[in-house]
């Protein structure tokens, strides 16, 4: 299969969406490039989300070294035009590196604009909340001065001693009712703090502070190039490895005109479904092991362990499978294997069939679920919700439909459905789950009996990058949307100028402490666990000279050599 794109489609953009742009450019499968002013960012994102209601897929910013920065907001315009995904860039200067704030417009670019700040440097003028994200939010003071960094002043006008505390209480109301969870709690897996005020049992505040590990992989891809890249990719996320798999060569092949077989597509499909389940019956395990419902986690977890059998039978692995190529994909699965591993998936439905009836209808889950942690279709939309916590809210988007990876999801083709729920809480978000189980299901068995019945190659070998070319891949993880984003090196064909991800937790952990708010404290866990956490996937690192106060990211040789340096001290 090729991946084409509307010779027409800047055309479009001119005539239907904004005409007054300095530069289009068209880019592959339907995305559009346009350069404009940087004062024109946050206008036109009120423009875009008001009047078309596009989702803001990602803020972020790429160092053109000598010649400045660009800003990128990328916005999904699937819901106007089939695909449209439209990236507007604006260039600032290293001189005076300010930009408007889209997240005055709407709060889910707070994060990705605090992380510009604290990568980049740049200062996104106007943003409401303008704490740092991954440093500590007083750095690069003590934490015991109770002082904020001069430049992340809040605008609120808050006395300097409280201006540390996310909740900006008085100290003496935060010893008696501020109870931070975490970084390190035996409720929460991963890294992170999770404050909570609360009026006796009441939750009625939040607040979520990220930043205590990370990994440098999007620095890591651009030294290693386009083909060693993806494994790094894979290793974003263990759970939903195949993903990220996807979801990395996805936009490598859009840098360039690719063409990836049809049985690649369709083992491309089979491997991200079986990972889909996996992951939620995962999550359905936990959150049941949360609330006390302890044969619920037996019980899924059991099934989960037959979905990751044929995972291992296809790839020879069990987490990070190692298939994904830019062009299709290292292996084949068998006819003999195809058929086996359908007997397997048609018995593993009937169970999670089973298991919808229980889920719905079992009173443990229904008395610590429903109600609890609500959000609204229109705080998903602000808050930039994805994956089940947007579909849960009653919110129809799903990019296998909207803007489907490099697999096989055509409708035509494969017959499934997007499912979505009206109750708006962890009730729904979990009723959500275990009906996706379902739908992957019988997307599975089909890409099974297609690769039961034919033969076929697997990889088309990939075409050379172009210099400077630029693209954005975008698939529906098991958490939600993934995004990422390449620029192609203006000097070497085989390195990428900048990759950045933007994960599905990057989002639906933002709006945990909006969740939380209304909660008993006893629910908190169950609240936090119903986005599907994963922290790793979230947090970002910076260098940053304490004497000097200049920033800076080190390859990986420079940060081998600190380390050895600092073995010997």
């Amino acid at each position: 299969m090729k991946f084409s794109a509307d010779p027409n489609i800047v055309d479009f953009v001119k005539k239907e969406i904004y005409a007054d742009g300095l530069e289009y450019t068209p880019l592959r499968e339907n995305r559009v490039a346009i350069k404009v002013k940087p004062e024109e960012l946050d206008k036109l994102a009120e423009l875009f989300m008001k009047k078309f209601e596009a989702r803001l897929i990602h803020a972020t910013a790429v160092d053109l070294e000598v010649q400045g920065f660009e800003v990128l907001n990328i916005y999904d315009f699937s819901k106007v035009k089939e695909r449209l995904v439209v990236i507007l860039k604006a260039k600032v200067d290293k001189d005076n590196p300010s930009f408007p704030s889209v997240a005055k417009v709407t709060w889910q670019a707070t994060w990705a604009e605090r992380e510009i700040k604290e990568l980049l440097g740049l200062n996104p003028v106007g943003i409401p909340d303008p704490r740092h994200q991954f440093l500590p939010h007083e750095w690069p003071n003590a934490v015991e001065s109770g002082l904020t960094g001069g430049q992340y002043k809040f605008e609120s006008g808050s006395q300097t001693k409280e201006m540390y505390l996310p909740l900006k209480m008085p100290i003496e109301e935060s010893y008696q009712s501020l109870i931070p969870i975490g970084p390190y709690h035996p409720g929460v897996i991963e890294g992170q703090i999770v404050y909570v005020k609360v009026e006796g049992e009441q939750v009625v505040a939040a607040d979520i502070k990220t930043g205590f590990h990370h990994r440098g992989i999007m620095k890591l891809i651009e030294r290693r190039g386009y083909n060693k890249g993806v494994f790094v990719a894979e290793r974003v996320c263990g759970i939903c490895s195949a993903a990220h798999g996807l979801t990395y060569v996805t936009c490598a092949e859009n840098l360039y005109d690719a063409e990836v077989p049809d049985r690649a597509m369709y083992i491309r499909t089979l491997l991200v479904e079986l990972n889909r389940m996996h992951s939620h019956l995962l999550w359905v395990g936990v959150v049941a092991d949360v609330i006390g419902w302890k044969t619920g986690f037996m019980l899924t977890w059991g099934l989960r362990e037959r979905v990751m059998d044929i995972i291992e039978a296809i790839t020879g692995n069990r987490v990070n499978y190692g298939i994904w190529r830019m062009g299709g994909v290292s292996r084949d699965v068998s006819q003999e294997l195809a058929a086996k591993a359908r007997r397997t998936v048609d018995a593993l439905k009937e169970e999670c069939g089973k298991l919808l009836t229980l889920v719905a209808e079992h009173p443990v889950v229904k008395s610590r679920l429903i109600g609890v942690g609500p959000l609204t279709k229109a705080q998903a939309f602000d808050g930039g919700a994805v994956g089940p916590v947007a579909r849960a809210s009653n919110w129809k988007i799903d990019v296998r439909a909207d803007n489907p990876p490099h697999a096989m999801y055509d409708p035509k083709v494969i017959s499934w459905e997007v499912i979505t729920d009206d109750n708006c809480d962890t009730y729904g978000r979990t009723l959500v789950r275990v009906k996706e189980l379902l739908v992957s299901c019988g997307i599975v068995s089909q890409c099974l009996d297609y690769l039961a019945k034919t033969t076929g190659e697997v990889r088309i070998k990939p075409k050379t990058v172009p210099a400077g070319a630029e693209a954005v891949g975008l698939n529906e993880a098991p958490r939600g949307e993934l995004a990422y984003y390449m620029r192609a090196s203006e000097k070497d064909s085989n390195l990428p100028h900048a990759i950045r991800i933007r994960t599905p937790s990057y989002r639906n952990n933002a709006i945990i402490p909006l969740m939380l708010v209304g909660s008993n404290l006893a629910d908190v866990p169950v609240v936090m666990g119903s986005t599907d956490q994963c922290l790793a996937c979230t947090d970002r690192v910076e260098i940053i000279d304490e004497k000097t106060g200049s920033r800076k990211s080190l390859t990986w040789d420079m940060l081998v050599n600190l380390s050895r340096r600092l073995s010997k001290q």
